[in-house]
């Protein structure tokens, strides 16, 4: 059985996006499984949040990220080899007296640059932008997809907005998680994000068009706040409705220090239960059981 693909994204930034992927990452590995994420954000931050500065500068030098692979694959006309690129045992967050089995596809802060002059380059050889949207696809399932033989979960953290790659790994993801903050302006652009690739896809007929329905997980979510309890409702609402472009995930995750301090590399290396506390059976356990019940049918 392969491992399943997991895209994190959103239209709007701010929205616990990363946070959430680093927390899900270290909760999924913390139960045993061989987890890998793949930073797709040129600000880079899953990338130093689980790396550290000092690691990522080497990696970034050494031409191990992403978009020196997509600049030698694409622009280069070479034959990089993808998971050459990957880190292994990137955290150093521990659980039972070992590491996490974590690693990491990491980016740099030229991967957007990297990825208009992809564009540049393809529309120069007089492709169309449904054939270049139609390369990166084949890259995706020649060089991405094979990674989930090695690994259990692949998680990817998208950029805000929707670039080319982040279209195409929503679109080749075994369930992409929509992260939102339950106030107006971070629910505002969920309806233009399903509508740009869950329903277009829908009408053209896409091949390749998005598994399943995005699933939305609120975050920063602070109960005597009045607007989150309304905006709540509202989605739930939406969810439940017979034209619903989007699933509400039951878990929510909730404004709280301790999850933001855990983006912060310490000094001494700490354990996953000590980094997380109460979150852990509150929120990680409920969160990873829920998912799970969702890319494995229980």
């Amino acid at each position: 059985m392969t491992g399943k693909l997991i895209a994190v994204a959103n239209m709007k930034g701010g929205v616990g996006k990363t946070t959430t992927v680093v927390m899900l990452a270290e909760a999924l590995a913390a139960g045993g499984a061989q987890v890998l994420v793949v930073d797709l954000d040129p600000q880079a931050s899953v990338s130093v949040c689980l790396a550290g500065d000092a690691l990522l500068a080497e990696m970034i030098a050494k031409g191990r990220t992403l978009e020196a692979y997509l600049a030698l694959k694409l622009i280069r006309k070479e034959k990089p080899v993808l998971a050459a690129r990957v880190h292994r045992q990137v955290s150093l967050t521990t659980h039972r007296n070992e590491p996490l089995a974590l690693s990491l596809l990491p980016s740099g802060p030229y991967l957007r640059m990297v990825e208009r002059e992809i564009i540049y380059e393809l529309t120069a050889q007089k492709y169309s932008m449904h054939a270049i949207e139609g390369r990166l696809w084949k890259v995706f399932q020649d060089d991405f997809v094979p990674l989930a033989e090695e690994f259990d979960y692949i998680l990817f953290d998208c950029a805000p907005g929707i670039s080319p790659m982040t279209e195409v790994v929503v679109r080749g993801a075994d369930l992409v998680l929509v992260t939102s903050i339950p106030d107006f302006l971070s629910t505002y652009g969920l309806n233009a994000f399903v509508e740009t690739i869950w329903r277009r896809s829908a009408r053209q007929g896409s091949r390749v068009g998005p598994k399943s329905p995005p699933y939305v997980l609120v975050t920063r979510f602070q109960q005597q706040v009045r607007q989150h309890q309304q905006t709540l409702e509202r989605l739930h609402a939406e969810a439940d409705s017979e034209d619903a472009g989007f699933r509400l995930l039951e878990t929510r995750v909730p404004q709280a220090a301790a999850l933001a301090d855990a983006l912060v590399p310490t000094e001494v290396p700490p354990t996953f239960s000590a980094k997380y506390g109460v979150h852990v059976s509150n929120v990680l356990i409920p969160l990873v059981e829920e998912l799970k019940g969702i890319l494995h049918g229980s």
